[in-house]
């Protein structure tokens, strides 16, 4: 990391902390803070990981012209897909379309990596059971630091939890959700590389018990 990277990095850490919806700032932080990360995974993907060469090979997007959401708004409830719209509406989303910027990451397949893992955050979400909240959004990140280990979300795990936790006085949330949402990454199967396009009408709970994911405990999420 050069220090304009560093600097760059520390001004972005510095904004988020005053205003945790600037999710701009996020993405540039996790960009350069995750850029040996992703590699990691490129050239895993490169050593013979076969999913994630199919996944960097056939690029699967997650929007408008490649999902019919008029289809999954019919879709009941308790699945995947009607489960994601419902979340999306009822927060108030918007579907993550950009793509990355080469500012910071110059390799494309590493750029469609952490793409495709912002498209299917909300995803997760929807598995591991949490709403979009400030000390929901540390949990999510400590779910997806036990799957993924991206350094962003250890920085979101420590600063988040002191803002969201620590000084809203959610103590069952720190003491336990924490550990909970990520032990419940760790060891859940590998989610980077599932396709969620062929899943929309699988029930949330059966996805759940065939991937190996524990949902949060809700005294945990509003404690």
């Amino acid at each position: 990391m050069t220090p304009t990277d560093l600097r760059e990095m520390i001004a972005a850490t510095l904004r988020v902390l005053r205003d945790s919806n600037r999710t701009e700032d996020v993405h540039r932080v996790e960009e350069i803070s995750g850029r040996a990360r992703v590699a990691e995974l490129v050239a895993q993907a490169h050593a013979g990981d076969r999913e994630l060469a199919a996944l960097l090979r056939e690029r699967p997007e997650i929007d408008r012209e490649h999902v019919d959401f008029d289809a999954l708004h019919r879709l009941g409830p308790e699945t995947l897909g009607g489960a994601y719209v419902r979340h999306l509406e009822r927060n108030g989303l918007e579907l993550y379309t950009v793509e990355t910027s080469d500012e910071f990451i110059d390799d494309d397949e590493a750029r469609y990596l952490i793409h495709r893992y912002r498209q299917t955050h909300d995803i997760w979400h929807v598995l591991f059971g949490v709403g979009v909240g400030g000390h929901e959004e540390v949990l999510i990140h400590a779910f997806a630091y036990g799957q993924v280990g991206l350094p962003v979300s250890a920085m979101i795990m420590l600063l988040g939890g002191l803002k969201h936790m620590v000084l809203e006085r959610r103590w069952l949330a720190l003491r336990r959700g924490l550990w909970e949402a990520y032990w419940s990454g760790r060891r859940a199967k590998p989610l980077l590389t599932i396709r969620w396009e062929e899943l929309w009408d699988r029930p949330v709970a059966e996805l759940r018990r065939s991937l190996g994911i524990r949902p949060a405990t809700p005294a945990f999420v509003s404690g």
